[in-house]
This record gives structure tokens, sequence and C-alpha cells, in this order.
């Protein structure tokens, strides 16, 4: 069995304690985020913006639960049930996990102006439940639309993530912190099955980060000039938005996913007597 999903489970585990230590309670850092959070929240009045909040709503418990439903459903149907069981359980795990952590690594921190926001935020819960929704896509998917899966999860965990911040709710830094733990569960989770030596889904994240890019564009295009303008306002928050970005779409596609059963030889056949 492939090494891969344990060191990359441990990659996670220390990447997700070094960005709270480090955006948390390093000055500087805990100075950026804040920037890169005003950044998105200045982006309110772009067009489709108000979308933002139902795109985010579709991860509030009750809504995930039926997705959880459906993941294992879709599992049962396409005869992946044990793969299916697992990704269900990281799910879980993961959500559970970030809920726990909350409380634990509460701290307050500085928030924009005229706008509260509570100490219990890292890691963010919406974003645990986008990410881990998008991995199990991943682990059920059978190989021909494995790539497909990895890279519309990709865009929906984008999209998802950088609403929540244009509405305020999480700091980049809580982002990161969800994106971490639900790879790290998925990572875990596909450990039982014969995980594939290579991850697949980098180019997916790719054809993902392709995808967004056209995407910006079309905002952008309308009126270049103030985007220009912002940006340059902004650099913190651009540099920001491209790391989130890539983060998502690279962990999106980090997770090995489990090859296809192998067919056993008729009973007759030379190998099956050999």
């Amino acid at each position: 069995m492939s090494r891969r999903p344990l060191l990359l489970s441990a990659w996670c585990a220390v990447a997700f304690v070094a960005a709270y230590v480090g955006f948390v309670h390093v000055p500087e850092l805990r100075a950026a985020d804040l920037r890169v959070l005003e950044g998105f929240m200045g982006l309110d009045t772009l067009p489709g913006a108000a979308v933002g909040d139902d795109v985010v709503r579709l991860f509030d418990p009750a809504p995930f639960a039926v997705m959880v439903l459906g993941i294992l459903a879709a599992a049962f149907l396409l005869g992946r049930t044990k793969a299916g069981l697992l990704a269900v359980g990281a799910m879980l795990a993961a959500n559970v996990t970030t809920q726990v952590l909350k409380p634990l690594l509460a701290i307050q921190r500085d928030y924009p102006p005229d706008h509260f926001m509570g100490p219990e935020a890292y890691p963010s819960g919406h974003t645990t439940a986008v990410m881990s929704f998008a991995l199990a896509l991943v682990i059920i998917a059978p190989p021909r639309v494995r790539a497909l899966a990895a890279t519309l999860g990709g865009v929906l965990t984008v999209v998802t993530t950088f609403s929540i911040m244009m509405l305020g709710w999480h700091y980049p830094s809580d982002i990161v912190g969800g994106l971490l733990v639900a790879t790290f569960w998925a990572c875990l989770a596909v450990i039982p099955l014969r995980a594939e030596l290579r991850a697949p889904n980098l180019k997916a994240s790719a054809w993902a980060g392709v995808l967004l890019l056209g995407a910006a564009a079309l905002v952008v295009l309308p009126r270049p000039a103030a985007a220009v303008d912002y940006a340059l306002a902004n650099t913190t928050w651009v540099l920001g938005a491209v790391a989130i970005a890539a983060a998502a779409l690279v962990l999106s596609g980090s997770v090995p996913a489990p090859t296809a059963a192998r067919r056993r030889p008729p009973t007759g056949s030379h190998r099956a007597r050999g």
C-alpha cells in the first residue's frame, strides 16, 4: 500500500498547526490576514455577489446532511459502497473535528471596522464542509469521470470559500484551516482502499483554475480600470486570493483516489489454475 495518503495527512496536520500559530499569533501575518479579509469584503458590490450567501448556505448543517446521504447513495448505485462509506466517514469526521477545534483554538482577533467577528473562528466550518464534499466526490467517482469530479469540486470549493470571505464570516486563515482539516481526513479515508501511487487529479485542478480565471475575466473585462485600481490598492488581497485559490485547487486534487476493483480471472483460466 502506498504511503502517500499517510504522508499527505501528516503534512496537513503540520500545516494546520503552522497556519494557526503564524496567522493568529504573529502580528505581521495577523495584520496581513485582516487586510486580505478586508479586500474580499470590498467586493460585495460586484455583479452576482448577493448569490454568495445562497452558495455558502448550501453547506449549513441540514443541506450538508442531505449531501452526506447523497454521497452514500451515489456510491451504492455506482457499486463503490466501501469507498462511499469511507468518504462519508471522512466528511463527518472532518466536520466534527472542526467543531471541536473551534472553541479549543478560540481567540479574539482584530476585525474590520463596524464588523464584529467572534473568537471561535479557526478553522472554518463551512470551508470544511465544502472541501470534504468535494473530496468525497473524487473518492467515489469512477476513474473515467474522476477528473470531472475533481474539477467541479475544486471550482465549488473556491467559489464557496471566496463567498465566505466576501460575507465577512471568516478570516482567510480560517479558510486554510478548514481546507486542511478536510484533506487530512480524506487522506486517511483512502488508506484502507487500494490507493493509486499518483494522484491523477492535479490536471483537473489546473482545469478548474482555468475555469475560474475565465469567470474572473468576465467580471473584470467590463471595468478594467476599476479592477486595476482595486488590485493596486489591495495588493495583499491579490496575493492572498491567489494563494487561497491555489491551495484549494491543489488540495482538491491531491488525495489519491481508489483504483477500480480488479476483475477476478475466470475459474478455468490458466492464471486461476497456476
